[in-house]
């Protein structure tokens, strides 16, 4: 079986048939034929033409007259780890550890009507939160907390603050979504990255991959961003931790408690984790080996009821 390969798989170009099989038995979500066809290919052409270390398909957005398909690029070749290195000397107190993390650079892509071109998403800087949280307050003085994309990257949403009418882009909007669905609920299993010695957050070669009792705890998995929740821990608490692989926040913090949920699945050999906070977000892990994956698959949607169904 795929599982049993010991490979380390996500979505990305040089394996998205297998990661597709996989993800299809966790999440139920496939992808076409044509799309099967076309995207490890355009996904590799992505990777060359930015340099980034690694290209994973990141999911799919649905809107209304079409879907957007996403990429994520993580990293860059071009770095110069030697030099990171000197730059670092002598022990990093806890205080100043997280400060010192060098994450991974992301960049989102949608894909073109072509099946085959990736256009960059807008960054999402101050402006453009200030600009999508005043849209978004305009949306709840109106009655509604979400509304569901057009399918139109050129789509204007028209809004206004004061007497002024002001313009949000669905490619924007997009932006914002990914990015914010990324943010909470990017995750990786504890051992799978690891710090070398001049802060770099990178892909651990050797691990092995969770056995079924560690796969089924949320203490055994960690969000691949920059650590929130873990620096505000008390400094005893913060010293406990294995700085080499626990340095990343841990999805057993996040707020509401139960917003996620873990199943075993014998007949694949996987455990499956789904976000209730955003439905349609799936991570999985193959029991005893290094395979594990994720997928987005749905509106964009966060479930605002959440706290009160838990």
């Amino acid at each position: 079986s795929a599982a049993g390969q010991g490979h380390h798989i996500k979505m990305d170009s040089d394996n998205l048939a297998t990661a597709a099989e996989l993800l299809a038995a966790a999440s139920g979500f496939c992808l076409t034929v044509e799309q099967r066809a076309l995207l490890p290919s355009s996904l590799t052409i992505l990777k060359h033409e930015h340099g980034f270390a690694k290209v994973y398909y990141w999911g799919k957005i649905q809107g209304i007259s079409s879907d957007y398909l996403i990429a994520m690029g993580l990293g860059s070749k071009e770095i110069s780890y030697k030099d990171e290195s000197l730059k670092t000397c002598g022990e990093i107190t806890v205080a100043e550890f997280f400060d010192t993390l060098k994450l991974f650079t992301k960049k989102y892509f949608r894909l073109g009507p072509d099946g085959v071109s990736w256009t960059v998403l807008p960054e999402v800087d101050e402006d453009l939160k200030k600009k999508y949280n005043e849209w978004s307050q305009s949306l709840k003085k109106k009655g509604s907390v979400f509304t569901p994309m057009k399918g139109d990257a050129s789509h204007k949403y028209e809004y206004t603050v004061g007497e002024e009418t002001k313009e949000l882009s669905e490619d924007e909007r997009l932006a914002f979504m990914v990015q914010e669905i990324d943010e909470e609920c990017s995750v990786v299993p504890v051992g799978s990255f690891v710090l070398n010695s001049s802060q770099r957050v990178i892909v651990n070669p050797y691990y092995k991959g969770l056995d079924l009792s560690a796969a089924l705890r949320l203490d055994s998995y960690m969000h691949l961003r920059k650590p929130r929740t873990t620096p505000a821990l008390p400094v005893a608490e913060r010293s406990a931790l294995k700085k080499s692989t626990q340095f990343l926040d841990f999805i057993a913090n996040d707020q509401p408690k139960g917003c996620w949920s873990l199943k075993h699945d014998p007949s694949s050999s996987l455990v499956v984790l789904r976000s209730l906070s955003f439905p349609g977000f799936v991570h999985f892990n193959a029991v005893d080996s290094h395979v594990h994956g994720a997928i987005y698959h749905g509106t964009g949607a966060r479930n605002f009821d959440l706290p009160f169904m838990l």
